[in-house]
């Protein structure tokens, strides 16, 4: 049998994930086999943003309990959002919104994700296929749009025209508008690939004088939105904080434990020598740097607040590195068994809370519902230091990033 070109094998990855996507979409009630509610209604989340512009249209108070929502909910995002009604958007065009915030965001997934072969294909699938992208789907969730404006980030900072390069600032802006926490992304703009130091320096401070202006337009939103933003519990989130709050420690007890194990996380990065003797080859600086981007924005989340599984979407950009990495010959052992080990655990993080979903679902029609919530618990409690594990790894790889990144600044 003739091998298919890479070529080949993009189409047919993106022939098998459009039809998986489409599965669900003609049979929702297959969204229960992966741990997803569907609720019978779809794109939940981007009609609860055009929910909140109807009641600001109707000089309703859009952070007060909304009753034009299916849920009530109160609008917990930047005012930025709410200037979709200029558009004259409503909720009535919700399914086109919804619709075409998700095959944006398709569209930008699958031509990031370039399997080479049939393994990397179903490696790339089980990323992109998980429950908490389906559950992000299903919702038309925002981080979506947010997936979609920083997709261009690292092939703007990898161009060879200067004003290019520069537009990666404007995008992490907007972003960061929209959502506060993909500020993190700056911190990509230390890639110093084919670029001189001045100007490393010069994006540097760009971003920060266009984060401090978004930063005065939402100062206001971040006090009131604080307030009101639900907190994620239990499967299908993740959170630093669930691990303390397990071991009985809350409020600045569990900052502390956070701060002190993170902080002795990048220390002992920061002494370790695994990555000695690793030079990312140029064809594969894309690959690095978009790995970069999707870890500082998932380990951001993770450190500074609770998080709804469909976050997880943001794992699209660690699949290539995480594949390609540990089969590397030319890299160190070391790393490429550190990536193997990272690589294992986010197949973890994505899976773990959906089987067992599926499986308590299930058990629940046979066991009194207390015992199945307990049942919950203490997989959720077991599964913590797994979770703390796989993004301690992320702050390896950021703490190696960051490292070059600021040598590269200061001259060295």
């Amino acid at each position: 049998m003739k091998e298919l070109t890479r070529g080949q094998w993009h189409v047919w990855f993106g022939l098998a994930a459009a039809g998986w996507f489409a599965t669900f979409a003609f049979f929702p009630e297959l969204y229960r086999a992966v741990g997803v509610l569907h609720y019978g209604v779809w794109f939940l989340d981007s009609f609860a943003i055009l929910a909140s512009n109807d009641a600001v249209a109707r000089g309703l108070d859009p952070v007060a309990p909304n009753p034009l929502d299916y849920f009530n909910r109160p609008h917990v995002y930047t005012h930025w959002w709410l200037e979709l009604r200029q558009l004259g958007l409503t909720r009535a065009h919700n399914i086109a919104v919804g619709f075409a915030v998700v095959a944006a965001f398709f569209a930008a997934a699958v031509a990031f994700l370039r399997p080479r072969g049939l393994r990397e294909a179903l490696w790339y699938l089980a990323i992109l296929g998980s429950s908490p992208v389906l559950l992000a789907v299903n919702r038309a969730n925002n981080d979506l749009v947010i997936f979609v404006l920083l997709a261009p980030v690292v092939p703007c900072l990898l161009d060879g025209r200067r004003m290019v390069r520069m537009a990666a600032i404007a995008l992490i802006a907007v972003a960061a508008g929209l959502k506060f926490f993909p500020a993190a992304a700056g911190l990509v703009l230390l890639a110093g690939a084919g670029v001189t130091t001045r100007e490393v320096r010069e994006r540097l401070v760009l971003a920060v004088l266009a984060l401090a202006m978004v930063g005065v337009s939402l100062a206001q939103d971040l006090a009131a939105i604080g307030k009101l933003a639900p907190k994620a519990t239990g499967l299908m989130t993740f959170a630093a904080a669930n691990l303390p709050a397990e071991l009985g420690l809350t409020g600045l007890g569990a900052a502390g434990f956070t701060v002190i194990v993170a902080a002795g996380a990048v220390a002992f990065f920061c002494r370790v020598r695994w990555f000695e003797g690793w030079v990312i080859a140029p064809s594969e600086m894309g690959v690095w740097l978009s790995f970069v981007l999707g870890a500082v924005l998932l380990a951001g989340c993770f450190f500074t607040g609770t998080n709804y599984a469909y976050r997880w979407v943001f794992a699209v950009w660690l699949a290539p590195l995480l594949w390609r990495l540990p089969r590397e010959s030319t890299a160190p052992v070391a790393v490429r068994r550190f990536a193997a080990v990272t690589a294992g655990l986010l197949m973890i993080g994505l899976w773990a809370d959906p089987i067992a979903s599926t499986v308590l679902g299930a058990l629940a029609e046979r066991v009194p519902l207390e015992t199945a919530k307990k049942i919950a618990g203490v997989f959720f409690a077991a599964e913590q230091p797994l979770t703390w594990a796989f993004f301690g790894c992320l702050l390896g790889w950021l703490t190696q990033f960051t490292r070059e990144g600021v040598r590269r600044v200061l001259g060295r």
